[in-house]
């Protein structure tokens, strides 16, 4: 599918509220668990460059540079470095870093400023620590724009709440008494303290609600915390505007400094961090066939179908580990390649709106930019769908019982033999076409980074990198001619295709109508083996059409690259900035908790003179306590009710909470007895510890308040080293503490987890080296000017440590006080939210199934079609997916720091929940793929295939020519006479989400589908005279027939209600469809368009029944089932025990 910018589906709980918490790594810049991500990018710049040439040694006459040199040994420091990650694009970020902070301190040090700041200069280091210059060139003008709307809005609300205190002063003053004059005034206090918590209430809540304002609003924070803590000294205006103004140009500056360095010094775009993604994914999609082919090569000996290890009596004996098969290695390999693929795949899908929206001097705009991101995902879902196959044998070995051969019976043993030795053949015959095919890809993939400049063009006096032809010529990639040959080998592949189809055949018994047909029929005698064959027949083209796609979707990519050399894209520079569409679409993202939202009616469109009509998914979730309002007067009702609701929200609770954290320490700058105490001990720092590490939920609060006590010591010693190895010389001091800096954003780089702890390590440095030049600058007197006694940095860093410790344990304490809101518990309302929003994307798929047979889609690329309606919703389904998968994985470490009272946390189910989720997630993909990239090309030997100027781009089988849906017009007629399996997989997710989410028990029984369900129907259908219904539409117990109801009517299904009509009339009923079912399994159909795409739907979904049962397996251990049933059950002793009392009783 593509990346969320379009309109979406059904709505659920928690289906948009996942991705906007506050641990989502992904759309958010702003948000500090995030910075990890976003920060690594310029990181990136160096270590993505390494994997844009990952070829395997067996491939290097894929990659053309001849018989490379044997390389030299690197040196201890390369090795060093190596093993570090210090690349040059580390340096470079970490220096970036390091240079606000240190300009800052440095700036301090000139007369003019310290005489302007005075006792606000060291909130300028801070607030640039806070400004993340290190951030590439979009996200961070996106985040710098809101730091300062924040920073204006907050000196606003500063300048009200002090006119609002001393207005109070002033009206509480007795008569004859002069206001101006200093002293304790408990109006003017209580007017700053109820504006304090207004304030932290409305900033938190904004952060809770708008992830992408969560550093704006700690800087709002400390602006407002510093300014009510203040006002209740000031006596009057004039005092407090030169105050607030004061306050906003410290941070200004702070952030001015910010958008220097990040614009001046190393500029990274967000474009180029895409591009090395880009790169990136390139390689590693190189990488990924390279070991695609050689697990394929390991299943043309080894016994895919044998347990994972091999165990002999020598490793049994030494104690060893038992070593893993070829094929086994190979699948490993594989896997783990295939998960940094996905990784970095959600990187890139993350970071793509904030390339469309740069500004640059560059040559690809940004529709190239998303284009070419479409491009390649239609490459890399094919090559990871590849990996399905490790699955499907091991799911076949388990579901036929063949995982252990120790005790199994010989003939069971045989047949096993006979399916490896099919298997093996046919990899075998597999192994050229899959060679010519990696070959393509490889040099199509690097053909299309040379020519759009994403990879570097290889050096002139280097030798082509590939012979690209067996007639020896040599055209490396990067030549205009590659693409012709890319497509000749592409056709040649199309070309051996039909012989691993012939192979097959062969290994089969053979059936005698065959002669009749260009390709003959298998046929086993028992139905069993008929259905094994047919699954086998599917598993082949499941493999074909894969490798098909991928080879399909790499000539597109050539193409577009070319196509943009040649219409001179790539001949110039020129200047690239966003559109009016694009920033609006950006400043709706921002201020919105979710996505663009789905249409808030059913559209009505009429389309051939037809009027379509679409269902509940396109609309916003309903009120179960209130009818859509029909009148002015009931809209104005839902406005007043939304009231309630926001304060009742949990973004309301969480501001509610922070403020009363805020207000455990702020009540002591307000109470007469206390003021004095609060400035002298500088616990304003304890307040602004709060407002940054203040988290929704308690495993994430645990886990903060651990690293930021941890970090602030760490800090403390750091100061001292800092402060005394050059004697308190500022010069010396401003030198070590940039190479402490600098050495922090190591730690924030390359270890985003501990993120917290590193900002407080910093933070905490400038702090207290800061306050000592700053002393030293304007003099002891002035620094004592407002109460606050000077410390040396020997005694100010325990006191920071006090501050931090106390204002981390304050935090903690409102997380878990009056009810803690748990990483568990969000995980659960994750998963939740994952599951129903994958029930929404198999409704999305099986619409497009069910209008592609019909021949109702329409045109995907004409808006208002019912193609273009489900492309867009299954797209913003798959992004809102993608986001919360990141959400969840978080949630699942967090809750590790959670203190477990009771029972003991079931991360392994949970965990289970998880990836068997994103498993059903990948295979609904694959099924989505393959519905809009169909199969077009004709599998027997000698058929021309069609040139590329013949190939659709987004072509269905609906679309297809009336004389061409001959057979898909015989399946949509058998299919009608079926209940569709999507009903049952459809109610299954959604019955498992609301489970989850409520807490409530699951049905006793549920109606999962059987894997290959519905071949098995068709063959039963196909190989009978007369029509007889499955078992599962009667009763267990009475035999009356089971109705199926549609949940939006009320209506017995049309299929059910005429079926027993018909059943009731004269039992069984000869179908008018036998005849044609008889024939749409027969392998000569397999180049009738949708033959191949019905392959792949079948083995898709049989892999998403079986994952769907281990969820409700896992799930109903989580929540239980609801069962009344009982049974007697007697152990021996008992029954003996019985025995022996009997005839024994009471004795009066």
């Amino acid at each position: 599918m593509a990346d969320p910018g379009s309109a979406g589906a059904g709505t659920h709980p928690n289906a948009a509220a996942g991705p906007k918490d506050a641990t989502t790594p992904q759309d958010q810049p702003g948000s500090p668990s995030s910075l990890g991500t976003e920060a690594t990018a310029s990181n990136n710049l160096g270590r993505e460059k390494t994997n844009t040439a990952v070829p395997e040694p067996d491939q290097d006459e894929a990659q053309g540079d001849g018989a490379p040199e044997k390389p030299k040994q690197p040196g201890l420091v390369s090795r060093i470095l190596t093993k570090l990650g210090l690349d040059v694009g580390t340096l470079m970020t970490m220096f970036k870093g390091s240079l606000p902070p240190t300009i800052a301190i440095a700036m301090y040090q000139a007369t003019p400023v310290a005489s302007y700041f005075t006792l606000l200069g060291y909130l300028v280091p801070v607030v640039s620590i806070l400004g993340l210059a290190v951030l590439p060139r979009g996200k961070f003008l996106m985040n710098f724009l809101l730091n300062v709307l924040a920073v204006c809005f907050g000196a606003a609300m500063a300048m009200l709440t002090l006119w609002s205190a001393i207005k109070a002063r002033e009206n509480t003053t007795p008569s004859g008494s002069n206001p101006a004059l200093p002293g304790y005034n408990s109006s003017q206090s209580a007017v700053c303290g109820v504006w304090l918590f207004f304030h932290i209430w409305l900033g938190n809540v904004v952060r809770a609600k708008l992830p992408a304002f969560n550093l704006p609003v700690i800087i709002y924070s400390i602006l407002v915390n510093v300014a009510a803590t203040n006002g209740a000294y000031m006596t009057t205006m004039a005092y407090a505007y030169g105050f607030v103004q004061q306050l906003m140009t410290a941070m200004l500056v702070a952030l001015a400094l910010a958008l220097g360095v990040n614009l001046f010094v190393f500029p990274i775009s967000s474009r180029l961090v895409v591009f090395k993604e880009f790169a990136g994914t390139i390689g590693l999609l190189r990488r990924t066939v390279s070991l695609q082919k050689a697990y394929l090569i390991s299943l043309e000996s080894e016994d895919m179908f044998a347990p994972v290890t091999r165990t002999t009596t020598a490793a049994l004996e030494e104690g060893k580990k038992p070593r893993l098969t070829k094929e086994e290695r190979a699948a490993r390999a594989l896997q783990e390649a295939g998960g940094r693929l996905r990784e970095l795949s959600g990187k890139l899908h993350a970071d793509i709106p904030f390339a469309k929206r740069d500004f640059a001097w560059g040559k690809l705009d940004a529709k190239d930019i998303g284009h070419f991101f479409t491009l390649i995902r239609n490459v890399y879902i094919p090559v990871l769908g590849m990996m399905t196959m490790i699955d499907i044998f091991k799911r076949v070995s388990e579901r036929r019982g063949w995982a252990h051969t120790s005790d199994l019976p010989d003939e069971v043993i045989a047949e096993k033999e006979r399916e490896k030795r099919i298997w093996n053949e046919v990899m075998k015959q597999m192994h050229e076409p899959f060679e010519i095919l990696s070959q393509a890809i490889d040099q199509g993939l690097e053909h299309a980074g040379i020519c759009l400049e994403i990879l570097p063009r290889p050096k002139q006096a280097a030798k082509p990198n590939v012979d690209v032809e067996a007639r020896g010529e040599k055209i490396a990639p990067g030549d205009p001619a590659l693409a012709q040959v890319i497509d000749k080998k592409i056709e040649t592949f199309n070309a051996r295709r039909g012989e691993i189809l012939r192979t097959w055949v062969k290994e089969q018994s053979f059936n005698p109508r065959a002669e009749e047909f260009d390709i003959p029929s298998p046929l086993s005698d028992s139905p069993e083996g008929r259905e094994h064959d047919q699954v086998q027949l599917y598993i082949v083209l499941y493999m074909e059409n894969l490798m098909h796609t991928s080879g399909k979707a790499v000539q597109d990519l050539v193409a577009f690259a070319d196509k943009k050399v040649a219409d001179g894209t790539m001949s110039r520079n020129r200047l690239i900035a966003p559109g009016y569409h694009r920033l609006r679409k950006w400043f709706k993202a921002i201020i919105s908790s979710e996505d663009s939202s789905a249409e808030q009616s059913p559209d009505l469109t009429e389309t051939s003179n037809t009027i379509v009509i679409f269902g509940d998914g396109y609309n916003h979730k309903k009120d179960p306590e209130h009818l859509p309002p029909a009148t002015a007067w009931e809209r104005f009702g839902n406005g007043l009710r939304q009231i309630s609701t926001f304060f009742g929200s949990e973004e309301s609770v969480f501001g509610f909470r922070v403020a009363c954290a805020t207000m455990t320490i702020g009540i002591i700058a307000f109470l007469k007895d206390t003021q004095h105490f609060f400035q002298e001990q500088r616990l304003v720092w304890a307040m602004i510890i709060i407002a940054i590490g203040m988290t929704m939920t308690s495993g994430q609060s645990v886990f903060g308040f651990l690293c930021r006590v941890a970090g602030t010591v760490v800090a403390m010693v750091c100061s001292l080293i800092i402060w005394y190895i050059v004697n308190g010389r500022p010069a010396g001091a401003i030198v070590f503490l940039w190479f402490f800096t600098f050495i922090g954003y190591y730690f924030f780089l390359k270890y985003p987890r501990f993120i917290p702890a590193v900002m407080i390590i910093i933070v905490t440095q400038v702090l207290i080296i800061g306050y000592e030049l700053q002393t030293l600058k304007i003099g002891l007197e002035a620094a004592e000017r407002t109460g606050q006694p000077f410390y040396p940095t020997y005694l100010l860093g325990p006191y920071r440590l006090a501050c931090v410790a106390g204002g981390s344990l304050v935090a903690f304490f409102w997380t878990i006080f009056p009810s803690p809101l748990t990483d568990r518990t969000w995980l659960r309302r994750d998963l939740s939210a994952t599951l129903y929003l994958v029930a929404n994307y198999y409704g999305v798929i099986s619409s497009t199934l069910r209008t592609n047979l019909d021949g109702t889609a329409g045109n995907i690329d004409t808006p208002g079609t019912p193609a273009h309606h489900l492309h867009r919703i299954g797209r913003k389904i798959f992004g809102k997916v993608m986001m919360l998968i990141p959400s969840m994985s978080q949630h699942s470490e967090w809750q590790k720091w959670e203190p477990t009272i009771g029972g003991k946390f079931p991360r392994e189910a949970y965990d289970d929940i998880i990836l068997r989720s994103t498993r059903i997630m990948a295979y609904l993909t694959l099924i989505s793929h393959a519905l809009l990239y169909p199969t077009t090309t004709a599998l027997s030997q000698g058929l021309e295939t069609r040139t590329s100027s013949e190939r659709p781009t987004s072509a269905c089988p609906s679309v297809t020519s009336s004389p061409d849906r001959e057979w898909l017009d015989a399946l949509a007629k058998v299919l009608n006479t079926f209940t569709l399996t999507h009903h049952t997989i459809l109610s299954t997710l959604t019955l498992l989400s609301n489970s989850l989410l409520s807490g409530q028990s699951l049905p006793p029984f549920l109606p999962l589908p059987k894997p290959y369900e519905l071949t098995r129907r068709l063959m039963r259908l196909g190989h009978s005279e007369h029509f007889n219904p499955p078992r599962e539409y009667e009763d267990d117990i009475d035999g009356s027939r089971i109705r199926l109801v549609d949940s939006r009517t009320g209506v017995e299904n049309s299929y059910s209600h005429e079926y027993g009509h018909k059943r009731a009339e004269s039992g069984a009923t000869t179908s008018p469809h036998a005849k044609a079912a008889a024939d749409l399994l027969d392998p000569k159909n397999i180049e009738q368009p949708g033959y191949t795409e019905f392959a792949v739907l079948q083995v898709c979904t049989t892999l998403v029944c079986d994952d769907l049962s281990g969820l409700v397996r896992a799930v109903s251990g989580l929540v239980g089932v609801v069962d009344f049933s009982f049974r007697y059950e007697q152990s021996e002793e008992s029954i003996v025990s019985a025995e022996h009392n009997k005839g024994k009783g009471k004795v009066e």
